[in-house]
């Protein structure tokens, strides 16, 4: 008998552990932003929406009636990222309790997650039978074409194309004549939710439209508007069409010759001694590939692909820094801030990319005289690498360096968590290099990643001969 009560109390021990850890995990999945409930009036509903995330659905629990939220709380993030899209799920319910709106800003770096509260709070509302916009909700117009089927011709062809996105393949089935786009849908279940997405979106409309492939790209989300592009281009010439045919303007309108001489001449822009070559380089997650087009005097297109770059952060420096290097028609630009290392894979594969084609890299020789006397590079300059033990895995660093000063710092490992690990990974080499010391803070929250960089650094240092006690 005292057995078995002792075996119920052990159960019960175990229960009450249980549920505390269940209620300490739901107390802290993000902040719940409530008036107390005695003030909750009678008309007031309790709902649930829910709307994509980066990583998954989120889910919002609204207490609200007509004119006010009297609660508003994230029940479900369990697929955004640690200390990026976690940070919307702490901060913005707070934000929206407070204004009483959903017109607020998102959480900085975590536009995506905040978007989706935002969107899944305006499905509780509306589904407690309230209009979202008395909270300031503008509902997100999609840019869609209707496509009237009884209009396509019985010639009409029906052709899939694919071609690479960011994430991976995107495939586009297009219903065209000799002279017309019909129809026009594009899938890629790997690019990036409300970026990439929003193109595989928006872009087929625009196509139709114009009856075009060479349209604007969407905003922000340039590989998968080209992905896009070049698997209709595919698809057409799969069908005996020439995709040159379409090059702007429906049949109810046709471009002026100032229009026509206009696009002419900007397909003139790259000359017929171009050449396109690519390469590859270590990015943070794995390889990131570049394609690039150029003479040896100008850089005219570069796309710059990698599926493990981390998602909102890696994969903004794959859509934004092709961009800015074109601009410049230089590869030394700066990186994309808090994405260094998928920068210096993009710009390393660029260099590789030209120096196969037998072209120098492009860059200012004002900004290379600046950088010489920034980093005051000797002769005696040495590359080495060392690795550590990080918290998921090994971690390597790349350190260029002479006797006395530490001239730049790499640091790679591709099991550190997402957004807690990689974000040492992105910031503590630059913190090194500052402080031409490997004696700086860890990076809050990362600190078994930040030691294993400063480790792998060291036995770097050391490989090369240099003491790493010297760098003060």
């Amino acid at each position: 008998m005292k057995q078995k009560n002792m075996i119920a109390l052990g159960v019960i021990g175990v229960g009450i552990v249980a549920a505390a850890i269940t209620g300490y995990q739901a107390r802290n999945l993000g902040t719940s932003s409530s008036v107390a409930k005695s003030q909750i009036p009678g008309d007031a509903v309790t709902a649930t929406g829910e709307a994509q995330g980066l990583g998954g659905p989120v889910k919002v629990e609204v207490i609200a009636n007509a004119e006010k939220i009297f609660s508003i709380n994230v029940i479900d993030a369990s697929g955004e990222t640690p200390n990026i899209g976690t940070l919307a799920v702490d901060q913005l319910p707070a934000s929206i309790f407070e204004a009483n709106s959903l017109a607020v800003d998102s959480v900085s770096g975590a536009t995506i997650t905040s978007t989706a509260i935002k969107n899944a709070a305006a499905q509780a509302i509306e589904s407690a039978g309230f209009d979202p916009a008395n909270f300031g909700f503008v509902k997100e117009e999609k840019k869609e074409v209707v496509v009237d089927t009884s209009e396509i011709p019985s010639d009409a062809v029906t052709a899939t194309g694919e071609a690479q996105g960011l994430g991976g393949p995107v495939t586009v089935e297009i219903t065209a004549t000799a002279d017309k786009i019909y129809n026009l849908t594009a899938t890629g279940d790997s690019e990036t939710p409300g970026i990439g997405t929003k193109a595989l979106e928006e872009l087929p409309g625009a196509i139709i439209s114009a009856n075009s492939i060479s349209v604007d790209s969407v905003s922000g989300a340039t590989v998968t508007s080209d992905a896009i592009k070049e698997a209709a281009k595919k698809a057409l010439e799969s069908a005996g069409f020439d995709a040159a045919n379409f090059s702007g303007g429906s049949s109810e309108t046709k471009e002026t010759p100032a229009e026509t001489e206009k696009a002419t001449d900007e397909a003139k822009d790259i000359p017929a001694d171009a050449v396109k070559v690519s390469a590859e380089a270590q990015g943070l997650g794995g390889p990131v590939k570049v394609e690039i087009t150029a003479t040896a005097d100008k850089i005219y297109d570069l796309v710059a692909t990698g599926d493990k770059e981390t998602p909102g952060i890696g994969t903004k420096a794959l859509e934004e820094l092709p961009g800015k290097i074109i601009s410049a028609n230089s590869i030394d630009v700066d990186a994309i801030s808090g994405a260094t290392v998928t920068s210096d894979a993009i710009k390393e594969a660029a260099k590789k990319a030209l120096e196969s084609a037998n072209f120098n890299d492009k860059k200012d020789s004002s900004k290379d005289t600046e950088k010489a006397d920034d980093k005051k590079a000797s002769s005696d300059e040495v590359k080495a690498t060392g690795e550590a033990q990080g918290l998921g895995g090994p971690v390597k660093v790349e350190i260029t360096a002479t006797a006395d000063k530490i001239l730049d710092v790499v640091a790679t490992g591709d099991k550190e968590t997402p957004g807690i690990g990689s974000k040492a990974l992105e910031e503590l080499p630059g913190k090194i290099v500052s402080a031409n010391s490997l004696d700086v803070d860890a990076i809050s929250g990362a600190t078994v990643t930040s030691d294993a960089i400063k480790e792998a650094a060291k036995k770097a240092l050391e490989s090369a001969g240099f003491d790493p006690a010297s760098y003060k």
